[in-house]
């Protein structure tokens, strides 16, 4: 176990240090010098040239003045304090006396010389820039150009200061985004043109459906039998267009449509028809709930007589009109673009013979049309071959899949769409007609801006002068993109930028003046960055460190209220807001920012699976996340021991994650699932996201997971590879096993050392595949697997291109001795040890809370946090809330 602890501080070779640069500063005491002696020496003494690592040890005194001094000295600390050096196979290994001895002279004189502390000025990330503006002029749609310049991550965070620089081409691109923004919020007057009004008149067959058969032309009319989502359902005119922003008058003519022939009972109430505007080229998936509804009609269903509805409405340039039978059977679940399940479950149940047929068809052929999947399944029905006492008919099925060959989600679907176009029920249209506009009005853009900035100015007083309202303004509005309160000279020296450009150009509106003074202010390093002061933070900073770390936003309300109060850095208060914080929708962007670096998870975007390894989209990535965000949610939510990230008992899975878990959850909805305890699903060590995110998208390598868990997971971090020693690349023919190779690699003394610590981690992690899927042999690929991609690669036989190759051998024996024989082995070794991952994750927090890569004093904090949460049997949340109130996030 102390060799394993013994990885937490980086090997001697990774840190350079010559003790040419000790100048007789201070003495050593005897008792550092003779240990220096008997046990380092050997290696870290003599001549420059043959000085293992560049560590030099022979020296009597040093200078704690010397740049990088005290940051070598916390090294050698942390690697005596672990038993990693001197080497356990030394000649000479030093008595639990002798390294007591020395740590005690060292810990006194680095908790002197390296306090907690030390954040640079920390610029406001990517995120964090972003949800500011949000925040400060009320504009949630607010995001920064693709070309923004990319955050640099420094100890695994792109939110640590010294990786947040500011470059003159950055500063030009805040100076030209402050621009664009009070562009939005303090827009030009605008001079509203006159138009001329005009007639459209669209017959039933230029209207439209962005695909599917849930709306369509048929002899004379136009009709609706969906009400499912705007893409399949919904009727679009193709020849009208507002060509202005202005108030038309709609006319359209409708009459329900019903047989005796139709599966569903005849209606007597009427048919609901509703109005729908959207932009032509916009929003062609959207569901209705995210469009504009101008209006509804009921239309007689009695005798089905043609009824004729107007309207007068705004339409925005650009937008077309739509008609939705909005209560028809075929319908989504709110908030869902699906068809609704109690639909699928109606039509199977009640339709016998469709359900046998269907079933024989197996969903039919890829690529059949509605009507042709419904001539098949006719034909079958007339034949008389069906079997109506299969079991199978009695009940729906437990998993509804997509796409016609898959499931009943959407042949049910399609089945019943081309019946209800032939005998009904359904709503046509007969006519459109659109005059206008009888009044111009400003465009949605300009409307959304006027709105910005009604709310961002806010009322004016009466009798208030300009200057008088622009003072108010810059007041409010300082002190809020400072997230301190402004001095009377500071205020003086933005209000002096307005009265300048007034008395320059007279006659200029007030919002002229501001939009220069916003703009500067957007620029100046009072909004771009945050803790300027240095020592511990006063209340006003402590709102902000707190803000963004638990909600990657400025502080809100109550925080600056508490501030100004100065009742914040009461600790009672502060925790109070703590738990308050974390309930708040805004824990989100922790939960992700923190879970994508920390976990991996950012990487996925760019990891695309091998096709031969299984059919893979944009869907079963995001599911991925989604199950890691809501599993870190709930243990912090809940205040779940650190044990559960390690062995949970539950996880969160949809019907997307069934490929990789084999599991059996219906629905695209993320739902909370039971694991077993001690089994190899569940936690860190068992999240897809993870496996994918440590893999390359066709292989895995051990050395990739390995190095992930020592850094992320055991908190024992090793330094890179040498450049001259080369990557082991897979053998994908089957020849060797990885094992083989790596342990081949590790004859070489070069590799060995570190090999050996981080090998066995990743060894124990081969059973799950790059994307996370359980094996037990590794898969050889055939020469069929090299031949072109199929046009549709869903339709590959992927067991045709992969056979089974050589068993997976996930054993390993661990640098302490502790063998492993998988993943299950692997967390029982976390779980007995949890102060090992209870020191990582607060190390963690810590760097990501604070800003800075920690120094002796803050590691110190750090562990006292993580022993004191262990023995106390603390949770998630309460580690979190010892981090802030810890001295090292109270400092700068």
């Amino acid at each position: 176990m102390d060799l394993l602890r013994g990885m937490r501080a980086s090997l001697w070779s990774s840190f350079v240090f010559i003790s040419g640069i000790l100048f007789a500063k201070e003495n050593l005491p005897q008792e550092a010098i003779e240990f220096f002696q008997s046990h380092c020496y050997e290696c870290h003494a003599g001549d420059k040239e043959f000085i293992e690592g560049d560590v030099n040890l022979e020296t009597a005194s040093l200078d704690w003045s010397v740049s990088g001094a005290t940051e070598f000295w916390s090294r050698i600390y942390e690697v005596v304090n672990t038993a990693d050096m001197p080497p356990r196979d030394a000649e000479s290994f030093p008595s639990i006396d002798e390294r007591e001895s020395l740590l005690a002279w060292l810990g006194e004189d680095l908790t002197e010389r390296a306090p907690v502390g030390g954040t640079l000025p920390r610029r406001l990330n990517r995120v964090e820039y972003e949800n500011t503006i949000k925040t400060l002029f009320h504009y949630p749609k607010f995001s920064v150009p693709p070309s923004f310049h990319s955050d640099e991550s420094e100890e695994g965070f792109d939110n640590v200061a010294s990786g947040l620089i500011l470059s003159a081409p950055l500063l030009a691109t805040y100076l030209e985004i402050a621009t664009a923004v009070v562009d939005e919020v303090l827009p030009r007057p605008i001079m509203l043109t006159e138009a001329d009004s005009q007639s459209w008149v669209v017959p039933p067959r230029e209207l439209a459906t962005a695909e599917g058969a849930g709306a369509a032309f048929a002899k004379d009319v136009y009709r609706l039998v969906s009400s499912r989502n705007m893409a399949s359902a919904a009727g679009w005119t193709t020849l009208f267009e507002a060509p202005v922003s202005g108030v038309y008058k709609m006319r359209v003519d409708a009459r329900t449509f019903q047989t005796r022939n139709m599966f569903y009972e005849e209606r007597a109430t009427s048919f609901l028809l509703e109005v729908y505007a959207r932009q032509n080229s916009e929003q062609k998936y959207d569901l209705f709930d995210n469009l504009r509804k101008l209006g509804s009609f009921d239309v007689p269903a009695v005798g089905n007589p043609v009824s004729t509805h107007e309207l007068e409405a705004e339409l925005y340039r650009g937008e077309v009109l739509g008609f939705r039978w909005a209560d028809g059977p075929i319908f989504s679940d709110p908030g869902k673009r699906e068809v609704s399940r109690d639909f699928i479950d109606d039509r199977l149940l009640k339709d016998r013979l469709f359900y046998a047929a269907a079933n024989k068809l197996n969903g039919g052929k890829r690529g059949s049309t509605q009507i042709e999947f419904y001539e098949a399944i006719l034909e079958l029905i007339e034949s008389d071959s069906l079997d109506l006492n299969d079991p199978r008919l009695d009940t729906t099925p437990e998993t509804y899949g997509g796409g016609l060959a898959n499931g009943p989600h959407n042949w049910s679907k399609d089945y019943a769409q081309e019946q209800m176009h032939r005998f009904g029920p359904g709503l046509d249209i007969l006519g459109v007609s659109i005059e206008g506009p009888f009044k111009v009005i400003p465009d949605r853009l300009t409307r959304t801006r006027l709105a910005l900035s009604k709310e961002f100015l806010g009322p004016r007083p009466d009798g208030i002068s300009d200057i008088e309202f622009a003072e108010s303004v810059l007041r409010r509005f300082l002190t809020q993109a400072f997230r301190r309160p402004i001095s009377e000279s500071q205020l003086d020296d933005y209000l002096r930028v307005v009265r300048q450009h007034l008395e320059e150009f007279p006659g200029k509106r007030i919002e002229e003046g501001l939009h220069l003074a916003i703009r500067r202010a957007l620029v100046s390093p009072r909004f771009l960055f945050r803790g300027l002061s240095p020592g511990k933070l006063d209340d006003w900073d402590l709102a902000s460190r707190l803000s963004y770390f638990l909600n990657s936003g400025p502080p809100d309300d109550t925080l600056r209220a508490l501030a100004e109060r100065g009742e914040l850095s009461d600790f009672d208060v502060l925790e109070r807001e703590i738990r308050r914080l974390l309930a708040k929708p805004e824990r989100s962007e922790f939960v992700r920012h923190f879970t994508g670096q920390w976990l991996g998870t950012r990487k996925l975007k760019d990891v695309m699976p091998d096709t031969r390894l299984l059919k893979f989209l944009r869907r079963d990535r995001e599911a991925m996340i989604k199950e890691t965000e809501l599993f870190f949610d709930e243990i912090l939510v809940e205040n779940h021991p650190l044990e559960d990230f390690i062995d949970p008992g539950f996880s969160f899975r949809n019907e997307f994650l069934n490929i990789i878990y084999e599991s059996d959850v219906s629905g695209r909805d993320m739902r909370r699932v039971a694991l077993p305890k001690g089994a190899k699903e569940g936690g860190l060590l068992g999240l897809a996201s993870i496996m994918m995110a440590t893999a390359n998208g066709v292989d895995t390598h051990p050395v990739h997971r390995g190095v992930w868990l020592l850094e992320n997971v055991l908190g024992l971090p090793t330094p890179p590879p040498p450049p001259e020693v080369p990557a082991v690349a897979p053998d994908t023919s089957g020849t060797t096993t990885m094992r083989e190779q790596m342990l081949a690699h590790q004859a070489d003394p070069t590799c060995a050392r570190c090999h050996e610590k981080i090998d066995p981690l990743g060894f124990v992690m081969e059973n799950f595949d790059p994307v996370g899927r359980w094996r037990e042999n590794y898969p050889v690929y055939t020469e069929e697997a090299a031949a072109p991609l199929e046009k549709d690669f869903f339709s590959r036989d992927l067991e045709r291109i992969t056979r089974i190759g050589r068993r997976i051998d996930a054993s390993a024996t661990m640098p302490d001795g502790t063998v492993l024989k998988d993943v299950t082995d692997l967390k029982k070794y976390i779980l007995e040890n949890m102060d090992l991952f209870a020191e990582c994750l607060t190390e963690k927090l810590m760097v990501y809370a604070t800003g800075r890569s920690l120094n002796f004093g803050d590691k110190r904090v750090s562990r006292t946090l993580a022993s004191e949460l262990i023995n106390s049997k603390g949770g998630f949340q309460d580690l979190i809330i010892s981090v802030v109130l810890s001295e090292s996030f109270l400092t700068r």
